[in-house]
């Protein structure tokens, strides 16, 4: 088999398009041999050009394929004959679960208007569809149904939804469950505002830590060492590779809209402490800052810890543990869980160079780097174990805020002696504590200080989380171990609150996306 998914004759041979009763009456679906990728880009090459055999084939007005590519369990592809003179295209789907709210979107502008992906179909049900485009002569309808009932999908379909005390609309978008740590077949699951799941993307493992978009294209990991290029037909157009290195918690573009990925060195005895470039264009991977050189002397000090439960293949001395990068005009801020700090990283693409640390100064006295750890005014809960650090401009130059899910964790896993209760932080499981925390906090980089503008108490997650600050300006926050995410408005009251289910033991991250100018118009 191994020989066979190298044959790219073998791949066509095994791969067909035909229309399947099962899903409805002139349904199309891509059948293939199951050991065949979905992220094999043989594959997604043969489909495409299988799907332009069809549609030259045939004389009718437009083909239905279910989820051709395999990128989107929850999704169908129309591909128009004559569509030349339309102009909007809305589609609805409605289910035959009653209480499941029709799902209605109106389809992105773009150049090519004969080929569009619908996302919103629910497993385990029937959905029609009613589709609704406008043209210079006038409206047109096209109507038709697609069977999901023997369709299921990995994730939940159907969230617990409580609501909350404000009145304010939840922000347009859907909520991408980034990681619910699974035993199956690992996915992303993107769900509507009534918690109701509305597309299930499959990856290869470990987890998606975010979705990126430039022009019609997203990108998005499906394993430790790829990151996928998708277009907005659900096709998979590239494969990013990460060389010697392992990605971990984050990723971002930087001004070239190359990638910053927080990265493992495979070669070393440290890990989560490295951040590589992938250039998009020719895919070259250079590592641009290894943090075990910087702080040499302190990692010296650290231990290896052998008995707490590990990412996928990581083994090493976990002493820095990155896990959100933040990267704003040449620099970056980054979160390091396992030492509880904050750091900001200047000229990240050419001369790296540590800048400040925003922690509490124990945890740095009498080493290297204390100078560097900034002044905390006011009287607060310092931050532990938090995630997810982000960036929001200030009134005046060198000032601004970090906004970001404090976990109120006290645990160092590479600093076992450190004493986290004699700064305040009393939580060491991380699945049971007291509370988190969503913190803002002001800092001034021109009398090196940072204090606490804003706060508000949110259910406990100790290793795992997210925020996220929204359009409309309400807040979303992820309590990954406690599998809860949830809106708050500007004034920090509950707008709704979704449960999930756990696969295993999280939900690693939960993040809302428009996808306007993607698959939908703004």
């Amino acid at each position: 088999m191994s020989e066979n998914l190298k044959d790219i004759n073998w791949i066509k041979q095994n791969v067909s398009i035909e229309i399947d009763n099962t899903l409805g009456e002139n349904i199309y679906k891509v059948f293939k041999n199951k050991n065949i990728s979905i992220y094999d880009m043989n594959f997604q090459t043969i489909i495409n050009d299988k799907i332009d055999e069809l549609i030259t084939s045939l004389k009718s007005e437009y083909v239905v394929i279910y989820n051709p590519y395999g990128t989107n369990e929850l999704s169908f592809n129309v591909y128009f004959k004559n569509s030349e003179d339309f102009n909007d295209i809305k589609y609805t789907i409605t289910s035959s679960d009653k209480s499941i709210n029709d799902f209605s979107k109106t389809l992105s502008e773009k150049e090519n208007k004969s080929a569009y992906q619908m996302i919103g179909l629910t497993a385990e049900n029937k959905n029609k569809i009613e589709i609704e485009i406008s043209t210079d002569d006038g409206p047109k309808t096209y109507n038709f149904d697609i069977d999901l009932s023997d369709i299921k999908v990995t994730g939940e379909e159907k969230l617990k939804v409580t609501e909350g005390s404000s009145e304010k609309e939840l922000d347009n978008g859907l909520y991408a469950m980034l990681g619910n740590d699974s035993d199956e077949q690992d996915y992303v699951a993107l769900y509507d505002n009534e918690g109701i799941m509305r597309s299930e993307i499959p990856i290869i493992g470990y987890r998606a830590h975010a979705i990126l978009f430039d022009q019609d294209k997203m990108y998005f990991s499906i394993s430790q060492t790829k990151i996928a290029e998708v277009n907005n037909l659900g096709q998979v157009t590239r494969i990013y590779r990460t060389g010697n290195y392992q990605l971990h918690h984050d990723y971002t573009f930087d001004e070239n809209g190359d990638f910053l990925v927080l990265a493992n060195n495979t070669k070393k005895d440290t890990e989560e402490d490295c951040i590589i470039k992938i250039d998009k264009e020719t895919g070259k991977v250079t590592e641009l800052v290894d943090f075990e050189d910087i702080f040499k002397e302190y990692v010296e000090t650290c231990k290896l810890d052998t008995e707490s439960q590990r990412d996928e293949g990581e083994d090493g001395l976990d002493w820095l543990h990155l896990n959100s990068i933040e990267y704003v005009d040449k620099d970056v801020f980054l979160s390091s869980r396992e030492t509880s700090s904050i750091l900001k990283v200047s000229n990240i693409l050419t001369d790296p160079k540590i800048e400040f640390i925003l922690s509490n100064n124990e945890f740095w006295k009498d080493t290297d780097f204390e100078n560097l750890v900034f002044t905390q005014l006011g009287d607060f809960k310092i931050h532990a174990g938090q995630h997810s650090v982000r960036y929001e401009e200030g009134e005046e130059e060198g000032i601004y805020y970090l906004k970001f899910f404090n976990n109120n964790y006290g645990v160092s896993n590479s600093q076992p002696n450190f004493d986290y209760e004699k700064i305040g932080i009393t939580n060491h499981n991380p699945f049971q504590g007291d509370n988190s925390y969503y913190y803002v906090y002001k800092v001034n980089e021109n009398d090196r200080t940072f204090e606490l503008v804003d706060s508000f108490d949110v259910e406990y997650s100790g290793i795992v989380s997210s925020i996220q600050s929204l359009s409309n300006g309400n807040i979303l926050v992820d309590s990954g171990t406690a599998g809860i995410f949830a809106e708050y408005d500007e004034d920090h009251n509950l707008i709704k609150k979704y449960q999930a289910k756990m696969n295993k033991y999280m939900v690693y991250r939960v993040l809302k996306y428009d996808f306007n100018n993607f698959w939908f118009k703004s």
